[in-house]
């Protein structure tokens, strides 16, 4: 019964992780085969990459003086992100799906920014989570934005438009890109 239980928790927990992700540094630009997941049953869409915004978080006393340190990553799992067959190399598709990668790596050059001029005061590690929090939900509300206004990619002008904007606003945060 113990060995079951182990088991159990063991496959869990291997499940609960990827085991593959990239940072935007290691991977800026999508193909279709770093789409490696399988489509749900009832997927009504014709891929989904799947990003996410992390931290590390580290704080130390210098002379009495409290200093932070984060450490922000956008991760890429492809493991996660999947694609249906496609009859045709559909680049449209693709540059809809390497947009919502971009906007993960733009949230996480704003969180750059703010942790560059942030200053603890009295407990940082909830500071830094609830300025972590209110920048991850702007992130998920621009995806669904982007969604909607280009109905998935399909309203050519319109996804244009937003690659233009996103574009734009990444390069006036290049100074926080992650350099490698």
């Amino acid at each position: 019964m113990r060995l079951f239980l182990v088991s159990i928790l063991l496959f869990l927990f291997t499940q609960s992780e990827p085991s593959e992700r990239y940072t935007y540094q290691e991977l800026p630009v999508l193909n279709w085969e770093d789409f490696k997941g399988v489509p749900p049953k009832n997927a009504i869409y014709f891929a989904s990459v799947n990003s996410s915004l992390g931290y590390t978080f580290t704080s130390k006393k210098v002379n009495g003086q409290l200093h932070v340190d984060v450490k922000v990553e956008s991760y890429f799992y492809p493991q996660l992100s999947w694609k249906k067959k496609l009859t045709e190399n559909n680049s449209k598709l693709l540059m809809h799906e390497q947009l919502h990668w971009d906007i993960t790596e733009l949230y996480a050059r704003k969180l750059r920014a703010a942790f560059q001029n942030y200053v603890p005061k009295s407990n940082p590690k909830k500071e830094v989570d609830f300025i972590f929090r209110k920048f991850e939900k702007e992130r998920q509300s621009e995806q669904k934005s982007y969604d909607r206004e280009t109905r998935h990619g399909t309203i050519n002008d319109i996804q244009s438009q937003w690659e233009l904007k996103i574009m734009e606003e990444l390069f006036k945060l290049s100074e926080y890109a992650v350099r490698r």
